[in-house]
């Protein structure tokens, strides 16, 4: 299996078990597909110590399998709010990539510079997501419902992501 992590934070994101894997926009976007899963409402018997008696655990609860398997954090936010903080992480990729990837570098520009006015005629349309460490330096992880779509759509700015094999 393969995780990909923030390259700034080793958050854990995505990884190939998700539904779709894809690539978008030349390389530019890691993109999956989502659905719900049942989370809590586990009897293991433990709480009354008789494994005859069920326990007074809670229900189980419906959530999206990426933001649940990745613990991910909600992180609304504006439009004007999205600008500065996709401005400001662009330009830590672009340092990255210069140090570590150079010959990605200018694909990653160039992509960036036409991808962004594409996403931000949709703005409305996405949910925003942080990583488990809430750093606001790190990589956002955006989600939409596609048309006609039940569970929406994460991309992940692929360049921001280091894939690690277990």
């Amino acid at each position: 299996m393969k995780v990909f992590k923030d390259v700034f934070t080793d958050d854990e994101l995505c990884s190939d078990a998700m539904k779709n894997l894809r690539e978008e926009e030349n390389g530019l976007l890691l993109v999956c597909d989502s659905y719900n899963i049942s989370a809590g409402g586990e009897d293991f018997g433990i709480e009354n110590n008789d494994e005859d008696v069920a326990g007074d655990g809670e229900a189980a609860a419906q959530v999206n399998i990426v933001v649940h398997s990745f613990g991910l954090q909600s992180c609304p936010m504006t439009k004007k709010d999205f600008q500065l903080v996709i401005k400001k992480y662009l330009k830590k990729v672009k340092g990255y990539l210069d140090a570590n990837a150079a010959d990605r570098t200018d694909a990653f520009i160039a992509g960036m510079k036409e991808w962004i006015p594409k996403m931000l005629k949709d703005f409305g349309e996405y949910d925003f997501y942080m990583g488990k460490s809430c750093d606001p330096e790190a990589g956002l992880v955006m989600a939409k419902y596609e048309e006609g779509a039940t569970y929406p759509t994460f991309y992940y700015i692929l360049d921001g992501l280091k894939g690690e094999k277990f």
